[in-house]
Order: C-alpha cells, then structure tokens, then sequence
C-alpha cells in the first residue's frame, strides 16, 4: 500500500476538521419572532421612501443630490433631458452598473454562488478596476493643473466607473454569500463565463447609450437607480456588519431571515449618510471647498 500523497493527507485533515467542527443551524423560515420585523423593515423602508418624495420645501432632484452630499464626489455631473443627475458622472457609473450586476446574477441564478470567478474572468474584473483608477487618477491631474495623458470627459467617466461597478457588484455578493449563507454552493461561481460577462456589459452599455443619447424621459428612473445604488453599497455593508454582530454568520437560507439586522442597519445607514452630508454642507458653508 502507498503512502498517501500531501494532497490527500491535507483532504483527509480538511474532512476530520469539518466532521468535528458543528455547522451553524440554519435560521426557521416562518420564526414567530422574525415576522414583526419583517414589517417594520417594510414599514421604516416606506417611511424614508415618502419622505424623500414627499418631504415639503425642496426639489426632489436636490433632495437626492443632498442625501449622497458626504458621500459623493458632485463635480462632472451628467446633465439628462435638462435635469442634473444626483451624483457625478463617474459616481453614476459605478453606482449604475453595481445595481445592474446585482440584478443581472440573481436573475442568471448566481444567488447562492459562493464561487470565485474562472481566473481570466478574474483578471478581467482587476482590469475594470485599474482602468478607473487611471482614468480617476487622469481626471484628479487635469483639476490640478498637472500633466495628464489626455482630455477627460464625462462619457468616458462614466464607461470607466461602469467597469468598477462590475467588479463591486460580483465581489460584494460573493462575500455576502460566503459570510451569511448556510447553503453557499462554493462550487458554483459568482461569475461563470465570459458570455456571463458580456450580458452585463451589454446592459451597461446600453443604460450609457440612454444617458449620452439624452433619453430625457428616463431620467428618473436612472437617477433614482444611481441614488439607490450608492446608498445601497453603503446599506449592504451596514447588514453584513450588523448580521455577523447577531450571529447571522452562516445561517441564511432565504433572504427573509435577514429582517432583523435588515430593520436595525438603517440606522448605521442613515447617521452616516446624514453626518457625512452635515459636515459637508458645513464646511462648504465656512468657504471650505472640497
């Protein structure tokens, strides 16, 4: 009988390990206990909904462009059908493109995959990243009065933050999958294949064409779509962090059994995005220009 190779001596290690190690019981799908706070995520996320529309003295526009006001770099900003965009142009693009990728793997069944990306896929997700920083980096040269490489502007902005909103997108659902999930499938990836790649590509490239094209009848529904998308970012960091902090680490099953820390991370949410806006506005009103 041979002696067993590394590998195999490691795989058996790996198995006595986990035969050891008791799994996380999954969270009950129908909890009596859960069920109130199931409403009262409803209830807060239509609460600040109606606010934001509803809320008397201010244009909507502006309402959207104050509530990301500390979080966001409002310079460059896309102008759709007459109206000014919330966010800058690169800002829409990232934000953008993070809410289309989302959506784009959950309907591609992506839901559970706890999988890294094929390594040129990979690769391919580190190039949207560098290609923003240097076009970023391109753009911060130009404000600044120094030697650049070229002439920046607002299309290309956005086209380049669109690829960063790309690699977001996979990363945090990845993430999100690995810390939270009970039934995590690690053997199916984020991302599969270059086609897969090439769909969320198209879908970006076809919201670019409606933003330079100047579709003006969808300029709301972008907006919102990029309001949404970085406050969303922001929000999915605040619920991871406050699902491991109530010991949700590797227990979801469904997504419903997250309404617990779902209720309590707007608040986390909200005071940052409210202190960020404060201050900025502050400092903006003391001659500080940022």
């Amino acid at each position: 009988m041979s002696d067993p190779t590394p590998e195999e001596v490691i795989r058996l290690a790996q198995q006595r390990i986990a035969a050891r190690t008791p799994a996380a019981p999954a969270l009950p799908d129908e909890a009596p206990v859960e069920r109130p706070w199931r409403w009262l995520f409803a209830g807060l996320f239509g609460v600040l909904l109606m606010a934001l529309v509803f809320w008397p003295g201010a244009p909507l526009e502006w309402k959207l462009y104050a509530v990301v006001h500390g979080v966001c770099a409002q310079q460059h900003n896309i102008i759709l059908g007459g109206a000014q965009f919330p966010i800058c142009a690169r800002n829409s693009g990232i934000y953008l493109s993070f809410l289309l990728t989302l959506a784009y793997l959950y309907t591609i069944g992506r839901g559970r995959a706890g999988g890294l990306p094929p390594w040129p896929l990979g690769v391919a997700l580190l190039a949207f990243i560098a290609i923003m920083g240097v076009d970023g980096f391109n753009s911060l040269f130009v404000d600044l009065g120094q030697p650049h490489l070229y002439t920046p502007d607002n299309f290309f902005r956005t086209l380049t933050g669109m690829g960063l909103g790309i690699s977001i997108g996979v990363m945090l659902l990845l993430v999100f999958n690995r810390v939270l999930r009970k039934d995590v499938d690690e053997s199916q990836p984020v991302l599969k294949s270059w086609w897969e790649l090439m769909g969320i590509l198209v879908l970006n490239l076809l919201v670019v064409a409606a933003i330079y094209g100047n579709l003006g009848v969808l300029y709301w529904p972008l907006a919102f779509s990029a309001f949404f998308g970085i406050t969303g970012v922001l929000y999915l960091i605040s619920l991871l962090l406050t699902s491991l902090l109530m010991g949700y680490e590797g227990r979801v099953t469904h997504l419903s059994q997250l309404a617990r820390p779902a209720a309590v991370a707007f608040f986390p949410t909200l005071l940052i995005l409210g202190l960020m806006a404060w201050l900025r506005f502050w400092l903006e009103g003391q001659g500080v220009m940022l």
